[in-house]
């Protein structure tokens, strides 16, 4: 049911104490969560939800009541606590709700506020990746269930304005994985879909709020509600945050996250082209991909149902740009992309550029064409410098049904792009059914899918082949088992080589409880997982290849976490030595209020990676050990580390980083 639009009221705030008496905000507007799209059923618990404004803020209080024992393990904010959920990803780890907000329309920019239980919150924005202002959310737990306030600082938004904007309310329940709503359709899945978001009509603010310019290493100057310039000069890069290592083989190029603030801020305009049934990564803007340039300038903008974004990076020797432009329907129906990305170094030069449209008919019904070309000093032929993809398919609660044909050429491989497997021309499909079941029942969901894909190379035949059939089941007491079988095989020069790994099982004790059938088989995480997962196959010329991986978190005390992981990789052959190799690691996390945390982890590496291999493994023995505290403040982080957890061996430095945002908060 699409809901009437709902009008607030301008008042004095509400207390914002959770254990406050809902009757003090009975003279507020309400509205009722009343459907769980990741069921298609009513809600089976009931949740109320009051919202105010000052003009300054906007403020939320969730009244959630729960038949299930509620979940509430983290405590820190931002990061430390979870992840977006923006695009129906389900990141929390605990029971959690949170309120999308469009306030320029479907088309415009998206803000999310999320919180669980105990009030710790993250937040997330399609405006920058990098998005985390300072908010306010307060939680606790009640006789039946849970009460959670939000203080929403109406100035982080761009484009806000008196009048309707969208907007969506949304309860997550990890036990069951129900994902109830305010407003929907009943063929809904995704519970930030724009296109079935409510109605807020918002009093007369304050003031318009303006973005404002925040300078450093880094700067952002508005120069509309929905536009910046921003750049970098000489930035700090050093990355204290994230661990990209892993032995997991693989015969793909390894794909790295992006962490680097100048590119993240305009990240969301770049490589919106959808790809379905892909099994493998392919783009013509892949940002780790260009150093860490000396000098950078961009521009990001929306207008409407139109988006404009533009970097120029300058580094040593080398000059990397792009520029991209999207359109969405104000209905979300229609989406269309382009972007040019321009590489220019020593003895190479390089311009790559792609257009889609993808069509969505709001219910079930998919489909989506890109075309792009890569041309330069690299490609010796044009016509083999061009990438054609198409398909589309059908999914909903139950069912998922998509195809997909694509014909790369053997020279496309943009200097800034990613592509990994030029030369093949063939199609894939892939289909999936779940089955849930009662809430007495000892099962939750019983899940079956089915992959497969054929390739063409210009020589020698086939390229590439994978095929794959999974059994998922879900328990109500969150332990999920998966049985895997398949094959796959990767041409290298003329040999067709046997790469499988799809063979064996997983096993999962505190799983996440969600069925969505666009991130079948995951179904979210847990505080605390154990998992242990075994996979075997021919992989390579004449051996075999088993892979284990066995990690556990184990909660200490009310705010600690260990973590421990045990991994290996077992190459054997028929006439050689096997190649071994063993990743074990044990972390300790400490949230140490919900603004600061600390974490220490160790971790080695020892023995020789499976050939062929991706690359960034080690070979032989590298250990690492980083320590690191976060703090955030309003205006301010303060990271103290020693090591870099992102590297193969010990870094030997310490590092005292501050960041000040002056003027605007983080990532607005």
């Amino acid at each position: 049911m699409l809901t009437v639009p709902l009008t607030i009221t301008q008042s004095t705030p509400p207390p914002l104490q959770a254990s406050a008496p809902v009757t003090t905000w009975n003279a507020h507007a309400s509205a009722a969560l009343s459907w769980d799209v990741g069921h298609a059923r009513a809600a089976a618990d009931a949740t109320t939800v009051h919202i105010a404004t000052d003009g300054k803020f906007l403020y939320v209080r969730f009244d959630a009541q729960q038949r299930e024992p509620v979940m509430a393990a983290q405590h820190s904010d931002d990061t430390v606590a979870g992840g977006s959920n923006i695009n129906g990803g389900i990141a929390w780890t605990d029971d959690a709700v949170w309120v999308d907000l469009w306030p320029t329309g479907p088309a415009g920019f998206q803000y999310q506020f999320e919180a669980n239980p105990n009030g710790a919150h993250n937040e997330a924005s399609s405006e920058n990746t990098a998005f985390a202002p300072a908010w306010q959310s307060h939680g606790a737990t009640t006789a039946d269930g849970y009460v959670v306030t939000m203080a929403i600082p109406l100035g982080v938004i761009h484009g806000a304005h008196p009048g309707t904007w969208r907007a969506q309310f949304v309860r997550y329940v990890r036990s069951s994985g129900a994902l109830d709503v305010w407003s929907y359709e009943d063929s809904q899945t995704n519970p930030d879909d724009p296109a079935r978001a409510g109605r807020l009509n918002i009093p007369s603010l304050e003031r318009p709020p303006l973005p404002r310019p925040r300078v450093g290493a880094d700067f952002s100057i508005p120069v509309a509600q929905t536009a910046a310039l921003f750049g970098t000069f000489h930035p700090d890069y050093s990355n204290v945050e994230i661990d990209q290592q892993t032995i997991a083989p693989t015969v793909y190029q390894r794909v790295y996250s992006e962490v680097r603030p100048f590119f993240t801020q305009a990240a969301p305009y770049y490589n919106n082209f959808n790809c379905d049934v892909c099994n493998g990564f392919r783009t013509t803007l892949y940002t780790p991909a260009i150093p860490t340039p000396a000098q950078g300038y961009a521009f990001e903008g929306k207008d409407g149902s139109f988006g404009l974004a533009g970097f120029d990076a300058i580094g040593t020797d080398r000059n990397d740009a792009a520029a991209a432009l999207n359109y969405t329907s104000d209905d979300n129906h229609w989406n269309a992309a382009f972007q040019q990305v321009m590489a220019d170094l020593p003895g190479v030069k390089d311009v790559s550029d792609e257009a889609g449209v993808s069509w969505w008919n709001g219910k079930y019904l998919s489909a989506y064409a890109n075309y792009a070309t890569d041309r330069g000093t690299n490609v010796l032929d044009p016509g083999q410098g061009n990438w054609l993809d198409a398909g589309g398919g059908f999914v909903n609660q139950q069912y998922a049904l998509f195809g997909s044909f694509r014909d790369v050429g053997s020279y496309f491989d943009p200097v800034d792009g990613f592509d990994s497997h030029p030369g093949i021309e063939g199609y894939a499909f892939y289909g999936a059914r779940v089955w849930t079941f009662a809430p007495k029942d000892f099962l939750s969901s019983l899940g079956v899918s089915g992959f497969m894909d054929r390739y063409q190379a210009p020589e020698y035949g086939q390229a590439q082949s994978d095929n794959q059939v999974l059994v998922d089941l879900l328990t109500k007491g969150t332990l999920d088992f998966q049985l895997y079988s398949g094959s796959d095989y990767w041409r290298f020069g003329s040999e067709l080589t046997p790469i499988s790994q799809n063979a064996g099982f997983s096993v999962t004790y505190h799983s996440g409880m969600q069925n969505n059938l666009n991130n079948f088989p995951t179904h979210g995480s847990s505080a605390t997982p154990t998992s242990i997962q075994f996979y075997t196959g021919t992989y390579g010329v004449g051996g075999r290849l088993d892979t284990w991986f066995r990690t556990s978190t184990i909660k200490v005390g009310n705010r600690g976490a260990l973590t421990l992981t045990l991994d290996d990789t077992a190459q054997y052959f028929h006439a050689a030595s096997p190649n071994i190799q063993w990743f074990d690691g044990i972390a300790y996390a400490y949230q140490v209020s919900s603004n600061s945390s600390f974490a220490i982890g160790v971790r080695r590496v020892v023995g020789y990676p499976p050939q062929p291999n991706g690359g960034g493994n080690c070979e032989g023995t590298c250990s690492n050990i980083s320590i690191a505290y976060h703090l955030r403040l309003r205006r301010a982080e303060i990271y103290a580390a020693y090591g870099d957890p992102n590297t193969l061996i010990t870094v030997p430095q310490a590092i005292f980083k501050l960041i000040f945002y002056a003027g605007g908060e983080k990532g607005t």
